[in-house]
C-alpha cells in the first residue's frame, strides 16, 4: 500500500474503530443480579424512582400457598444500584398478582398508595390440595401504603363478594393492574380457572376499565357506574401506559395448540370497540412483560428468556448482550430513566437452573441511552 492509499484508509479505520467503541458502551449489560426472592414475578419502580417493589408470589403442587407470598421494597440510588431495603416489606399475601401507583387521589387514599391486585381460583389448602370451596376464596383490590406498607383499603370484587363491576360479572382471574394518568384503572382478566370451583365460575378474558369515578365506588364497596369490560380473544397478561400518547399497550396470549403471543395499543379514551385496538405484533412465542422505551421503543419479555423488540408485525429482534444472557423465566419487568440519559431494567427471573427453588433472582440491566 503506497503512501497516499495508507493516508486515505487511517481515517476509515479509526472510524471504524471509534464506532465499535461507542457500540460496546452502548450495549445493555447485566448490572446486578439480586438474590433473595421467592418465585418474583413482577416488579414496578415507584413513581419517583428511589425504590422497586418486586412481587413474590408462593407456589405449591396445586396451586397458590395461602398467605405465604410478599411483596418486597428495595431502595434505588441515583447512580442505579439497587439495595435490598425490606425483602418482607408485606408478609402473608395469598396470590398477588401486580400492583400499581394511584396517579390521583381517591377520597381519603392519598395519590401514589399502591393499589395491588390479588386473588386466583387456584389455591392450594392446608392439606396440598385444590381449594373448590368458593367462599374460602378472596379475589380483588388491596391498597396500602408505600412507605410503611399498611393495608388502607381491601375491596373483594370476586364471584363471593358483593361488589359487582358490571350486571353479575365480578373479578375471577386477575393478570395486570395499571393507572392511566387520569386515574382511570385498568384491571386484566385472564377468565381461566373458574371450572376449579364446586360451584363453577364462567369467565372472560379481557381488559376491565373503570373510570376514575368508579374506582371511587369500589373504594367504597359499591359497584362501580362508569365501568367497561375491553374483550380480548386471547388472554391479557401484562400492560403499561404511555402517558405522552394517552395509550394503554398490553399483551395477550393464546394458549390452544402452540402458545403464542400479540401485543396491542389503545386509547386510553372511551373504548370504541374491537376496530379501535392496534396492533404492533402478533404470533410470537408466549410473552410475559412489556414496557415502553423513553423514546417510544415496545420493549417485550418472552417466556423463552429474551428481551426483545418487535420487528415488523411478525417477528422481533432481541435484545443483545455480549456475551449472549438468557433470563430464567422472565416475569413482569420493570423500566426507570435515570438522570445521567440511561435506563434501568428489572427482570424478575422466576426459576432457576440450579432448581430447588435456588437462585430466584431479580436482573438489573442497565442501558447507557435509549436507542
Amino acid at each position: 500500500m503506497n503512501f497516499q492509499k495508507r493516508l486515505i484508509a487511517l481515517p476509515v479505520i479509526l472510524t471504524l474503530m471509534l464506532a465499535a467503541k461507542l457500540a460496546a458502551q452502548d450495549r445493555p449489560v447485566i448490572s446486578q443480579e439480586l438474590e433473595g426472592f421467592m418465585t418474583p414475578t413482577a416488579a414496578i419502580f415507584s413513581p419517583d424512582g428511589r425504590y422497586l417493589f418486586v412481587i413474590n408470589h408462593a407456589q405449591g403442587e396445586a396451586g397458590t400457598l395461602r398467605g405465604e407470598s410478599f411483596l418486597s421494597k428495595l431502595s434505588v440510588d441515583p447512580q442505579g444500584q439497587v439495595k435490598a431495603t425490606n425483602m418482607q416489606f408485606v408478609k402473608s399475601l395469598t396470590a398477588p398478582i401486580d400492583l400499581d401507583f394511584s396517579p390521583v387521589r381517591y377520597g381519603n387514599i392519598p395519590k401514589g398508595a399502591i393499589f395491588l391486585a390479588f386473588g386466583t381460583p387456584l389455591v392450594q389448602d392446608e392439606a396440598g390440595r385444590a381449594m373448590r370451596n368458593l367462599s374460602r376464596v378472596a379475589i380483588g383490590i388491596m391498597v396500602l401504603d408505600p412507605n410503611t406498607g399498611r393495608e388502607i383499603e381491601r375491596i373483594d370484587l370476586g364471584p363471593n363478594g358483593r361488589v359487582r363491576l358490571e350486571d353479575d360479572l365480578s373479578l375471577l382471574a386477575p393478570s395486570s393492574i395499571c393507572f392511566d394518568s387520569s386515574g382511570n384503572l385498568y384491571i386484566g382478566e385472564s377468565g381461566v380457572g373458574g371450572h376449579m370451583f364446586d360451584r363453577k365460575q364462567l369467565g372472560r378474558p379481557g381488559i376491565w376499565r373503570l373510570e376514575a369515578e368508579a374506582v371511587e365506588d369500589i373504594l367504597g364497596n359499591r359497584s362501580p357506574r362508569k365501568v367497561e369490560l375491553i374483550r380480548t380473544t386471547s388472554l391479557p397478561t401484562d400492560m403499561t401506559f404511555r402517558e405522552k400518547e394517552n395509550k394503554l399497550y398490553f399483551v395477550t396470549n393464546h394458549t390452544q395448540g402452540r402458545p403464542s403471543g400479540s401485543v396491542f395499543r389503545i386509547d386510553a379514551g372511551k373504548y370504541q370497540g374491537i376496530s379501535s385496538m392496534q396492533t404492533i405484533v402478533r404470533e410470537l412465542s408466549a410473552l410475559t412483560g412489556i414496557q415502553v422505551m423513553p423514546k417510544g421503543h415496545v420493549l417485550l419479555a418472552g417466556n423463552s428468556g429474551e428481551l426483545m423488540f418487535p420487528k415488523g408485525k411478525r417477528d422481533t429482534r432481541p435484545m443483545r448482550f455480549r456475551p449472549r444472557h438468557d433470563f430464567s423465566s422472565p416475569g413482569k419487568i420493570a423500566l426507570q430513566s435515570l438522570k445521567d440519559g440511561s435506563i434501568l431494567i428489572a427482570v424478575p427471573e422466576q426459576s432457576s437452573q440450579q432448581g430447588g427453588g435456588k437462585g430466584q433472582r431479580v436482573s438489573i440491566v442497565k442501558l447507557t441511552a435509549d436507542g
